[in-house]
C-alpha cells in the first residue's frame, strides 16, 4: 500500500513538471527523481527529458553525493531512450570521477550494449574479470546479457556461480529462483526460496512462493512416487501456506487458496483415512473464510468463488 501511494506521488509530481509555460521547479524534480530511484521504476523517457534538460539546476541544488546518483540515473535513462550524446557525456563524467568503481563498470557495460558492440563488450568484461574475477557489477551484467539472448541455461549457470560468491544478495536469489521456475526446475527453485526465508524470515511473499513451489512438486510427483512422498510435499506446502495466513492475519488471499487446495490434496490421498476428516474440516473452514472475505469486500464475485471452490473440490463433504 505504501508503494502504491508513492507511485501516485510520482504521477502528481509529473503533472507539475509537465505544466506548459513554466520552468521546471527543482524541488519537485528532485523529489520525482528520488521516488523513481527508491521505487526502482523504469521511467526512462521522463527521467531523460526532465532530468537531462535540467542538470545545471540540479547541480546547484543537490549535495554532491545525490548529484552523482542523479547523473547515473539520467545516464541509464538516456541509454534506454537512445539519447546517446547525453549518455556519453554523463558516462564520461562518472568515469572521470570514479574510474574503478562498480557504477563505472556497469555504465560502461550498458553503453557498449546500447551501441551493439559485442566484441568490445566481451573484451571489456574479460579485462575487468582478469583483474577481479569476482567483480560484482560485471558478473551481474553477464547474467543480464545471457537472459537477453534467450540463453536460460547460461543465465542460470552464471547466476548460480554468482550466489556462491555473494550469498547474501537477496535479489540474486530471487532472480535465480525465477529462472529455475521458468526452466521447470522446481527442486532447485525451492532451494532458492529456502535461502531467502533464512535471509528474511518475516517476508510473507516468500512463504507463499515456497508453498506454491512445494505444491507444484507434489503434483509432479503424483504420477511416479509413493503416497507418503507426495503427502510430504503437500504437507510442507500446507504448513507454509498456514504460516502466511497467520502472519497476514488471514488477509493474504493467495495463501488462503493455497491452504485450501493443499489440504484438499492431502484429504484425497489414499491410505490417509485417519487424517481425512481433519483435512476436510480445515479445507471447509478455509473455503468458508474465502467466501466470507469476498462477501465483505467484493460481493459480486462470490458466485464465481463458490464455483471455483466446487470445481476444484476445495470443499469436502
Amino acid at each position: 500500500m505504501a508503494d502504491k501511494n508513492r507511485r501516485k506521488e510520482v504521477e502528481v509530481l509529473l503533472e507539475v513538471l509537465r505544466q506548459p509555460g513554466h520552468s521546471v521547479p527543482v524541488q519537485e524534480l528532485t523529489e520525482y527523481l528520488r521516488l523513481v530511484r527508491d521505487l526502482h521504476m523504469r521511467d526512462s523517457e521522463n527521467v531523460t527529458t526532465y532530468g537531462g534538460q535540467n542538470l545545471q539546476k540540479l547541480a546547484a541544488a543537490l549535495t554532491e553525493e545525490e548529484l552523482w546518483l542523479v547523473y547515473e540515473q539520467v545516464a541509464i535513462a538516456a541509454l534506454d531512450t537512445r539519447a546517446m550524446e547525453l549518455a556519453v557525456s554523463l558516462v564520461q563524467k562518472i568515469r572521470k570521477k570514479f574510474p574503478s568503481s562498480s557504477r563505472t563498470y556497469r555504465l560502461t557495460s550498458l553503453y557498449l550494449e546500447a551501441c551493439g558492440d559485442n566484441a568490445k563488450l566481451l573484451e571489456f568484461h574479460k579485462q575487468i574479470l582478469e583483474d577481479d574475477e569476482n567483480n560484482e557489477a560485471i558478473l551481474k551484467r553477464q547474467v543480464v546479457l545471457e537472459k537477453s539472448k534467450g540463453n536460460l541455461s547460461g543465465a542460470i549457470e552464471l547466476l548460480r556461480r554468482y550466489v556462491d560468491i555473494y550469498m547474501l544478495d537477496r535479489e540474486a536469489w530471487e532472480e535465480l529462483g525465477e529462472l529455475y521456475l521458468e526452466a521447470s526446475l522446481y527442486q532447485q527453485a525451492a532451494h532458492c526460496y529456502e535461502e531467502l526465508l533464512l535471509h528474511v524470515p518475516s517476508n510473507i511473499a516468500y512463504y507463499v512462493q515456497y508453498a506454491d513451489i512445494m505444491y507444484t512438486i507434489g503434483g509432479t510427483h503424483a504420477a511416479n512416487h509413493r503416497a507418503d512422498v507426495i503427502a510430504s510435499d503437500y504437507r510442507t506446502a500446507q504448513s507454509y501456506y498456514a504460516a502466511a495466513v497467520r502472519m497476514s492475519e488471514g488477509h493474504n488471499t493467495r495463501a488462503l487458496y493455497g491452504l485450501c487446495a493443499s489440504t484438499s490434496q492431502l484429504s484425497g490421498l489414499k491410505g490417509r483415512n485417519a487424517q481425512m476428516q481433519d483435512s476436510a474440516n480445515v479445507a471447509n473452514l478455509v473455503a468458508q473464510t474465502l467466501i466470507r472475505r469476498y462477501s465483505e469486500e467484493c460481493d459480486g464475485l462470490v458466485p464465481y468463488v463458490k464455483d471455483l471452490i466446487r470445481t476444484h473440490n476445495l470443499i469436502m463433504k
